[in-house]
């Protein structure tokens, strides 16, 4: 006898097979924006980041003629911006700083980081920094500022992820 056309059972398996392929696809779609948000946020962090290495640049551009001819000995250092760390308790409000020391001057060092924490707090949810200072020499100092926030499109809801950089 001459078969014509498809079964009922032929036809189930392919549109189960489509089905499938069509899952597969929508996960791939919802994990590629998580993965993009993930990554946004991370440009946000890099950009801060960015921003707080300009803010210490621009506060030490004064001391770049310091021993130039002109200029006296004891000409104050540049500010430790290190020495406003980030209120852990109360992470909103202004950072404390602390008194400089080593002949450091304390020049907008208040007003530049109480800035740079209320733009962090409001781009990056939960979002806390710690800088930490090295001497790099010639009385300028290096800083490695670590940014660390929730990212709750991750697998984990309590993901916290970090951003690293080093500003000389």
């Amino acid at each position: 006898m001459k078969q014509q056309g498809m079964s009922l059972i032929e036809v189930m398996v392919a549109v189960a097979i489509l089905a499938a392929g069509l899952l597969g696809l929508g996960a791939l779609q919802a994990r590629s924006v998580t993965m993009n948000q993930s990554a946004y946020y991370r440009s946000i962090a890099a950009d801060l980041a960015s921003d707080l290495a300009d803010r210490v640049r621009a506060n030490r551009s004064t001391y770049l003629a310091k021993g130039d001819t002109g200029i006296p000995t004891n000409f104050p250092l540049p500010p430790n911006f290190a020495s406003c760390p980030q209120n852990t308790s109360a992470p909103d409000t202004a950072p404390t700083c602390a008194t400089q020391i080593g002949g450091r001057n304390a020049y907008l060092v208040q007003a530049e980081m109480t800035a740079w924490n209320t733009a962090l707090r409001a781009q990056l949810k939960n979002a806390t920094y710690t800088l930490v200072s090295a001497d790099a020499g010639n009385g300028f100092l290096k800083y490695v500022l670590t940014i660390t926030w929730l990212d709750d499109r991750t697998s984990s809801a309590a993901a916290n992820t970090t951003y690293t950089a080093v500003i000389e």
